[in-house]
């Protein structure tokens, strides 16, 4: 084989593994936790789905590819990819900074700066045939995957969401039991309600994400197919893998995602109108959103449209929190905790992020969350002029080679996708809707890749058209969902905006030993990234993984046996497993808040037993080691309260001390109803009728406050009984 050979099926190699790494992760549910989501007593099965380890293996995956990219290609024409790639560099720091005392913050942050240094190595000129096969096959790939989250939406709709909601009716005692809910808490009913909408989310879980892929999905197929010269049979494919994913947008009730999809329409008709526009009009986009957001604010409640007035009280946490910690920010993980603080005082929500790329960013890394803006305001502008660049004169089609890429990827997200979800799919309707996704997003791949690879000058421009378009449906929902947040569909985003950035990147000699260095530079930092990450993070993370499964499957072995001795004895013994598995490197604080929850049952399974004052003692100190997490922090005080609570209940404890720690919840989040009617029930105990008197108010206040979503309140029964033990107080 000759050297110009090996590398160009390198480069393949290369591209597809980037390529592999985003479409995978956007065809698999990512969770923090393998186990535990439900009591292992009832159900120790690991989630179905991706776990920390495997979203570091994909992380790795890309950087693989990004850093040979980035080795064999070189900049050229401009010095705006030089800033990018020197722009991102603080941000790429604090990931490592924010992640090396803490599991969640890194493996989320990882795959920001994996989608970061992917986009850059997407951005490399090489000669011009190869560019065109690596684009080409980057297209088709994005299009089919698209194709792929489109099928199981549908799926979703027409079939798994009558099975879960049957599957919920008969069991919900025992989930709401699991969960720690009530019957008719404002828990279980914010559940029933977000279960009883009908919506695609396909592998995301969050419906407006999904909105994003299949919107920009929908707008890059349209300008394909309306392209000129195209073949009777592939618009026929490509218009109903339109209506496929447009429809599914549009039955899913998303207005921010039909939004999008009109801006891309708008964009794809402005692109052939005024071509020269469509730069400016890409970099502005974002601002527009946001600037919407802020006039949506400043109506107030006035206007019964809740979607953008959520977001804007998600932006005036996000300001809070930039303003406590603008160098270093909070890290990728970190938002929820910082937004408890800092949220208006008639926000119901408390999110895991600020719903907004630029606000996500800046939270996450204070100013140096600027870079990552940066760049994608770069690759904005350069999406919109590959527009005006002609397409280089091949010497024949690339489709075949493009379409070899891309069927690969398409196969391979598909089937790895399957093997993650297998052990759930335990009907054939299932299997066979997964299978038809996949064929179906080979099917659309192919075309795209013919139409795409084709020596047609027309079907050039509509494919930068079609990009450019897909990046204004990201540019501009990504600014009101979590598509750049969220493990399964950042990577992606950032894929689609380098692709649609990197147009018909041509040959040229100018590599000039400043651009190379910083390329490899970048290259080296993409390798070490990777090279940790799989040998090192996968390692530690799959270990503390297998601690866990351990613990929870004991769990289970002892709730067979029928006895309540025998089953506290297995959580507590569990829960030994749960603390050594948070305490190694790196720390994992939700295994230390499962630890917890695991020496409570213990103790309230004995509450006689000599065990359980020292069970009480271990589940409030390991609640303490994880209140330092940003992550876990809420979750800790919440699950040490109730250990202190316990233990007062049971006279190992003090009302004194259960009220201090009820107190460090309050602290963080003060309208937690909960906390203050707890609060309530300690100072009473402690002779304090007064106070207990001063703390239901406070939560009649707190419940008060959630009015923008009366489902989130206390029902009308628990209000009541508040009132009454008021009134006795009062006596």
């Amino acid at each position: 084989m000759s050297d110009r050979s090996s590398a160009s099926l390198a480069d393949s190699i290369a591209l597809g593994a980037i390529l592999v790494a985003a479409c995978t992760r956007a065809l698999i549910a990512f969770a923090p936790l393998p186990v535990f989501d439900l009591d292992p007593a009832m159900d120790a099965s690991q989630f179905v789905g991706g776990t920390p380890a495997d979203s570091v293996a994909l992380d790795a995956l890309a950087l693989a590819g990004a850093g040979w990219l980035l080795l064999r290609g070189w900049w050229g024409g401009s010095s705006w990819k030089l800033v990018a790639a020197i722009a991102i560099l603080p941000a790429i720091v604090l990931v490592l900074v924010h992640g090396n005392s803490d599991a969640e913050q890194l493996w989320r942050g990882s795959t920001w700066a994996a989608g970061a240094l992917a986009a850059l190595a997407l951005l490399v000129r090489l000669p011009a045939e190869r560019a065109r096969v690596l684009h080409t096959a980057a297209v088709a790939a994005i299009a089919g995957v698209a194709v792929v989250m489109a099928m199981r939406g549908l799926s979703q709709m027409v079939s798994e969401h009558a099975s879960m909601v049957a599957y919920y009716e008969g069991s919900r005692e025992e989930f709401l039991q699991a969960q720690g809910w009530l019957p008719g808490s404002p828990q279980a009913l914010a559940y029933e309600r977000r279960l009883s909408q009908n919506e695609p989310s396909a592998w995301f879980g969050f419906s407006n994400v999904f909105a994003t892929a299949a919107g920009a999905g929908a707008v890059l197929l349209a300008n394909l197919a309306l392209a000129r010269g195209v073949a009777w049979s592939a618009r026929a494919c490509l218009l109903g893998a339109v209506a496929l994913c447009a429809g599914l947008v549009i039955a899913g009730g998303s207005k921010g995602g039909v939004a999008a999809i009109a801006i891309g329409v708008a964009v794809s008709v402005i692109a052939r109108r005024k071509p020269g526009l469509v730069g400016w009009l890409l970099v502005a986009l974002p601002f527009i959103v946001i600037l919407g957001v802020v006039l949506r604010g400043a109506v107030g409640t006035e206007w019964g449209e809740r979607s953008l007035l959520f977001r804007w009280q998600y932006l005036v946490g996000a300001a809070g929190t930039f303003f406590e910690s603008p160098w270093m920010g909070v890290g990728p993980a970190g938002f929820q905790t910082a937004y408890l603080t800092h949220r208006p005082g008639d926000s119901v929500e408390e999110v895991l992020s600020a719903h907004g790329a630029f606000a996500d960013w800046i939270i996450a890394f204070g100013v140096a969350g600027g870079g990552l803006i940066a760049l994608q305001l770069l690759m904005a502008w350069r999406a919109g002029r590959a527009i005006a660049l002609p397409p280089p004169t091949p010497e024949g089609s690339t489709a075949r080679s493009a379409q070899e890429v891309a069927v690969a990827v398409v196969v391979f997200a598909g089937v790895i996708s399957i093997a993650f979800e297998a052990p759930a799919l335990d009907g054939l309707d299932a299997m066979l809707w997964r299978l038809g996704g996949v064929g179906a997003g080979v099917l659309v791949a192919m075309t795209v890749a013919r139409v795409v690879g084709s020596v047609n000058a027309d079907a050039a421009r509509a494919t930068a058209i079609g990009l450019a378009s897909s990046a204004a449906v990201i540019l501009s929902h990504g600014e009101i969902d979590m598509a750049f947040w969220l493990p399964g569909s950042a990577l992606w985003a950032w894929i689609v905006l380098a692709v649609a950035a990197s147009g018909w990147q041509g040959a040229g000699d100018d590599r000039a030993p400043s651009r190379r260095w910083v390329a490899h530079a970048a290259a080296g930092v993409a390798f070490a990234m990777a090279v940790a990450l799989a040998l090192v993070v996968r390692t530690t993370l799959l270990r503390q993984d297998r601690l866990a499964i351990f613990a929870a499957e004991h769990i289970h072995e002892g709730a067979e046996q029928n006895s309540a001795e025998i089953l506290a004895f297995a959580r507590a013994a569990a829960a030994d497993s749960l603390v050594e598995a948070s305490n190694s490197w790196l720390r994992r604080d939700g295994y230390a808040v499962r630890a917890s929850e695991q020496w409570q049952s213990a103790a309230m399974l004995l509450p006689n037993d000599a065990m359980t004052p020292g069970w009480l003692r271990a589940a409030g100190a390991a609640s303490a080691s994880a209140e330092a997490s940003a992550p876990s922090r809420f979750s800790a005080l919440l699950t040490g309260s109730t250990a202190a609570i316990r233990a007062a209940e049971l006279r190992s404890g003090s009302w004194v001390d259960a009220s201090n720690a009820i107190l460090r919840v309050l602290a963080l989040n003060p309208r937690h109803t909960e906390s203050w009617i707890r609060l309530a029930i300690a100072l009473e105990r402690m002779g304090d009728p007064a106070g207990a008197h001063a703390a239901i108010l406070k939560a009649l206040e707190s419940d008060a406050s959630y009015a923008l979503d009366p489902v989130r309140q206390l029902n009308e029964k628990r209000r009541a009984e508040l009132r009454e033990r008021l009134a006795r107080l009062l006596r």
